[in-house]
C-alpha cells in the first residue's frame, strides 16, 4: 500500500533516534518472543526477534553459558532490536559485534517477501550472509523475525576492579599501553557526572577507571597483580554476578535523556580524552577503550562544539541522538580502536 513502516521492538534504540522521513505504521514485534531452538552442546540459540535479552540470558545461564550481546535496558531490549541497532557494550572487543555473532535468521522485506539466510549451526557456508547486512540497518532493509546467535561458555571467574582516576592518570599514554597489554575483558572510563550510574565509585577522584577480568583463576590473579603494580590498590572490587550487573549498568548509561554523541576512531585513549578532561564545562562521557567507543553527553547547545573538538582529536562521529546532527561529514572512518596496545592481529576494524 506504499505505507512507511517502522519496526518496533522494545523501544530502546528508537526512543531518541531521529524521526524517520515518513512514519505511517508502527509494526510491534513484541509477540515474536520465545526460544525456537537451543543447542547447549553446539553453543547456539535461535529465538524470535521480540525475545528480550534478559529472557535469553536467563535461559542460557542455566547451562553455564553466556549470550554475547550487550545493550541498554536488557529487560526491554529485544534480540531483533539489538541486532538492528548494532548495539554493544563494554566488552565489544572481547565478544565481537552483533554481526560477528549472528549465524542466520528469517526476515521480512518491504514487499512482504519472507527471506531465510544462513543457518542454525556454526559451520554453515550455504548462500550469502544476508542476515549480517541487517546488523546496524535499524529496520531499513527488513524486519528481523528470528535469529540464531553463537553463545560463549561463561568464564571460570569474573572480576571487576574500579580505580579512581584524575586527568593526569588518563592523559598518560604509556599507562594506557600497559593496560591494553594486559588484554582485559573490559577497560572503561566513566566521567565524573556519571558516577551515580555505577554500583560503587570513588568518593574523591573525578573519573572512574573500570577494568574487567574474565578468564581462568590463574590468569585473573596474574592480571590483578599487574594492575596493582600499575595503578595501586583499587577503590572497589566486584566478583561473580556483581560484575555482570556492572556491565549492564555501563550499557545502561548510553540510554540517558538528552543529547548523546557516539564516536569511534583510531589512536590512543589519552589523545581522544584530552578535550574532555579539563575545564569547568567538560561534558560527561563514557569510554569503552578496547571497543573503540566513546559516548559523550553534552548539553544540547554545546553538542556542536564538543563534536568539533573531538573531530580535531581524530575521532569520527557515528551517531547523534537528542540533537540535530552537530557536525557535517567528518574524517573518513578509519579502521582501528581507541585503545593502543597488543590487539593481536592488528587494529580492530571500527564496526
Amino acid at each position: 500500500d506504499g505505507l512507511a513502516v517502522v519496526p518496533w521492538g522494545g523501544g530502546v534504540g528508537l526512543a531518541r533516534a531521529a524521526a524517520p522521513a515518513r512514519y505511517d505504521l508502527a509494526l510491534d514485534l513484541a509477540a515474536l518472543d520465545g526460544i525456537a531452538a537451543y543447542e547447549p552442546d553446539d553453543l547456539t540459540v535461535t529465538a524470535g526477534g521480540g525475545t528480550t535479552l534478559a529472557a535469553l540470558r536467563a535461559a542460557v545461564a542455566a547451562h553455564g553459558q553466556e549470550l554475547p550481546l550487550e545493550a541498554p535496558r536488557a529487560e526491554r531490549a529485544t534480540l531483533g532490536g539489538v541486532l538492528a541497532a548494532n548495539a554493544s557494550g563494554p566488552r565489544r572487543l572481547r565478544l565481537g559485534a552483533p554481526r560477528d555473532r549472528v549465524l542466520g535468521g528469517r526476515f521480512l522485506l518491504g514487499d512482504g517477501t519472507l527471506v531465510r539466510s544462513g543457518g542454525r549451526v556454526v559451520k554453515n557456508v550455504a548462500g550469502y550472509a544476508l542476515h549480517r547486512l541487517l546488523c546496524g540497518s535499524r529496520g531499513g532493509l527488513g524486519v528481523l523475525l528470528e535469529a540464531t546467535v553463537k553463545l560463549e561458555p561463561a568464564p571460570a571467574r569474573r572480576v571487576a576492579l574500579l580505580f579512581g582516576a584524575g586527568p593526569r592518570t588518563l592523559a598518560d599514554a604509556a599507562r594506557w599501553a600497559a593496560l591494553a597489554a594486559l588484554e582485559p575483558a573490559a577497560l572503561s572510563v566513566v566521567g565524573d557526572r556519571l558516577g551515580g550510574a555505577l554500583p560503587v565509585s570513588s568518593p574523591t577522584d573525578p573519573f572512574t577507571l573500570v577494568v574487567g577480568l574474565e578468564d581462568d583463576e590463574a590468569r585473573v590473579d596474574e592480571q590483578a597483580a599487574a594492575l596493582a603494580r600499575l595503578l595501586g590498590d583499587p577503590d572497589a572490587r566486584l566478583e561473580g554476578d556483581s560484575v555482570a550487573e556492572l556491565w549492564q549498568a555501563l550499557a545502561d548509561v548510553e540510554d540517558r535523556e538528552g543529547a548523546v554523541l557516539a564516536f569511534t576512531g583510531a589512536g590512543e585513549p589519552a589523545a581522544a580524552l584530552a578535550p574532555l578532561l579539563d575545564g569547568p564545562d567538560r561534558a560527561p562521557f563514557l569510554l569503552h577503550a578496547p571497543a573503540g567507543r566513546l559516548h559523550v553527553f553534552p548539553r544540547a547547545e554545546e553538542a556542536a562544539s564538543v563534536a568539533e573538538r573531538l573531530s580535531r582529536a581524530g575521532l569520527v562521529l557515528i551517531e547523534a541522538n537528542g540533537v540535530a546532527t552537530p557536525a557535517g561529514p567528518g574524517p573518513t572512518l578509519r579502521a582501528g580502536a581507541l585503545c593502543a596496545g597488543t590487539l593481536r592481529a592488528g587494529a580492530l576494524p571500527a564496526q
